[in-house]
């Protein structure tokens, strides 16, 4: 039955770039980014609703000048004098009453979409008869409305493209989560090889090998010294974002903020673990994705609805509370059923130092990390190294977890010079033991993003003997 299993497969897998793209477009980073501040934009929306009504309501006014002219200076026979008054009823009670109000609530937001706007100017027409053919050029002069509200983008042959705000998530996030695959190898480079019953890892192996026989290389492997790589393994991945007021700066030769770099490569990382998940023919996710903002609002965003609104709202502003945003997600993971069961890796991207304390909280941090504070950085501000004391206590708690693996990756956007500076030296004292941060150019986000999938996909190759 390979036709059944062919229509099934495109009906339930369908092809996103078949649906998504114009095979003639060529859709990047830097693309998505003006995508993103266009979506993010509240003022173009609404002022194209605005100018739509102005502008009806100065098309209008011209009719009625035009048709009380008309009055006056053109011989008309009763009946089309009759029809005459009658239209410029209609249109002075538009003038006065309906455009006025729809402007009102266009700009109280209440009136988002073109539908919206023709349907509550009709309202108004309700108790005039003989208005069909306003009503027919009303609707031709809403159909304007579209083209000022869509996000129209241009690539760099020249070829435009056109999307509707409502569908502008979805389109990003599929185009960039396919944009991540492509940039991911076709199969992971393993040092493993594949046995029927499992996945050896070679190099423990013959690790194992060289400390029982005491000698290398080995003369034989035994059976007690094979290694095999734990097969089915499912990871929940936290992307602890740093939403402050530095994250605002504008990356050199781009046109978009570290902000919005930083959600960018959220929505790729969300949207490419969920493509993956719909091409496994099982009903368990392998891996699941939130995004932890470093805020105090302490939220954990899962679901597509929840990663819509914290992308169209989110504002750097205000200070760097990560060591509570780091607890959060630790005690999500920890007590959520659909998390218990699953390995974490947690995500930090920031460009800067923590500075707000989890109130109530006592750290027991590694002694090295207070004798390095105490001996070699006596001059740091006290908030920012009890920060940094408060990381290094919750992350040394859960890595040294038996239960499941707990992965760390630490991201710190700035050039290569931030190496030279003392945020460098203190974070890196601060994740001695846990992990080793890396230095990510600002206009190299798009290399982030392939790093964390790097480093998320190896989750779970842990070994067992």
């Amino acid at each position: 039955m390979p036709h059944r299993i062919h229509t099934i497969s495109r009906e339930r897998f369908t092809d996103p770039l078949a649906i998504w793209r114009d095979p003639d477009f060529v859709f990047d980073f830097a693309d998505a980014a003006s995508v993103l501040q266009k979506w993010r934009d509240p003022r173009k929306g609404q002022s194209s609703r605005e100018a739509l009504v102005l502008g009806m309501s100065l098309e209008n006014a011209v009719a009625v000048k035009n048709i009380r002219r008309r009055l006056l200076v053109t011989p008309l026979t009763p009946l089309e004098e009759e029809d005459l008054v009658r239209e410029l009823e209609i249109l002075e009670y538009i003038g006065n009453n309906a455009l006025p109000d729809a402007l009102l609530q266009v700009n109280m937001g209440e009136l988002q979409t073109k539908e919206e706007i023709e349907d509550f100017i009709q309202k108004h027409l309700k108790g005039f008869e003989g208005t069909a053919e306003y009503k027919k050029q009303l609707t031709e002069s809403l159909r304007t409305l579209e083209e000022l509200t869509d996000i129209e983008i241009t690539d760099r042959f020249g070829h435009k493209l056109r999307i509707k705000r409502e569908e502008v998530m979805e389109f990003l996030g599929n185009q960039l989560g396919n944009w991540l695959a492509r940039q991911m190898p076709a199969k992971p480079v393993t040092d493993t090889i594949v046995r029927p019953r499992g996945k050896i890892h070679k190099k423990k192996t013959f690790e194992h090998s060289i400390l029982t026989s005491q000698t290398i290389p080995p003369k034989s492997i035994d059976i007690d010294d094979i290694v095999v790589m734990k097969k089915d393994r499912n990871a929940q991945i936290y992307m602890i974002t740093d939403i402050s007021q530095s994250m605002r700066n504008v990356v050199q030769g781009t046109h978009f903020s570290r902000l919005e770099g930083a959600l960018l490569t959220s929505l790729a990382i969300f949207y490419y673990f969920k493509r993956q998940g719909r091409s496994r023919r099982t009903n368990q996710k392998a891996f699941r994705t939130a995004v932890v903002p470093i805020s105090k609002s302490r939220r954990i965003v899962s679901s597509d609805n929840e990663l819509e609104r914290f992308l169209l709202t989110a504002v750097a502003k205000g200070r760097t509370p990560m060591s509570a945003s780091v607890r959060a997600a630790i005690e999500h993971a920890k007590v959520k059923k659909n998390t218990q069961n699953r390995d974490i890796h947690l995500i930090v991207v920031t460009d800067g130092r923590p500075n707000e304390l989890i109130p109530g909280y006592n750290p027991t941090p590694s002694m090295s990390l207070i004798k390095y504070f105490e001996e070699e950085r006596e001059g740091i501000d006290p908030v920012t190294r009890n920060c940094y004391i408060e990381i290094n206590s919750l992350l040394r708690d859960v890595v040294r977890d038996q239960s499941r693996t707990w992965k760390v990756s630490y991201f710190l956007i700035g050039s290569e010079r931030m190496k030279l500076t003392d945020v460098w030296q203190d974070t890196r004292r601060t994740l001695r033991g846990i992990t080793y941060p890396v230095v990510i150019d600002p206009s190299r986000m798009d290399v982030l993003a392939k790093t964390i999938v790097t480093e998320s996909l190896r989750l779970g190759q842990s070994t067992s003997s």
